[in-house]
């Protein structure tokens, strides 16, 4: 089965979906901003699919302002 791609899909909705599609996630790093904390929630950046399953790789987002449309 084929894994449906979930770049830029916040970590826990790409769990989800590719749970819902039957996919099993093999593995997830989870990267950081240096030298600060992350502020917003993490996105995934990259994703690997293998015969174990798919491997992801999720983002820190940081929020620029608390009104700011552009936060993702």
């Amino acid at each position: 089965m084929k894994a449906p791609s979930v770049i830029a899909r916040p970590l826990a909705d790409a769990r989800l979906l590719l749970d819902d599609a039957g996919v099993q996630v093999a593995s997830v790093v989870e990267t950081v901003p240096p030298g600060r904390p992350p502020t917003g929630p993490m996105r995934v950046v990259r994703e690997r699919t293998t015969d174990e399953g798919v491997h992801l790789v999720a983002a820190a987002s940081i929020v620029l302002a608390d009104n700011d449309d552009r936060n993702v």
